[in-house]
């Protein structure tokens, strides 16, 4: 992965702007998840119709690289089937992350795919 600048603005702009940041009323999915390491707290919200996640938000606390991750997360599941977003691997969201991170700092940008595999199940 690169570390241009330009993408480290990318994720400085999710971080300060995220997309989907908020809460969805009556959810279908709601699910909570902490991460005991740094403390980056997370809450996924969402709607499910016709078997794909139609509606999709989050809210909480952390890092950078753990809000930008949501947001980008977010972008990338909503409209996808539960059945193919129940498939994705940790590899599959850290590669549309786009710097590189460490493996310490990994947990933080699978804290949103954590959360929201647990609340499909």
């Amino acid at each position: 992965m690169t570390q241009d600048p330009l993408y480290r603005e990318i994720i400085l702009e999710h971080w300060q702007n995220p997309q989907n940041y908020g809460e969805i009323k009556n959810p279908d999915i709601d699910v909570s998840k902490a991460n005991p390491t740094c403390g980056d707290k997370i809450r996924f919200t969402g709607k499910i119709k016709n078997r794909k996640l139609t509606e999709v938000a989050f809210e909480g606390e952390g890092c950078a690289i753990s809000k930008a991750s949501a947001s980008l997360f977010t972008q990338q599941i909503k409209n996808m089937a539960v059945t193919k977003i129940k498939k994705l691997k940790n590899e599959d969201v850290l590669k549309n992350f786009p710097v590189s991170i460490t493996p310490a700092r990994h947990n933080c940008a699978l804290l949103c795919f954590r959360a929201i595999q647990e609340g499909l199940k």
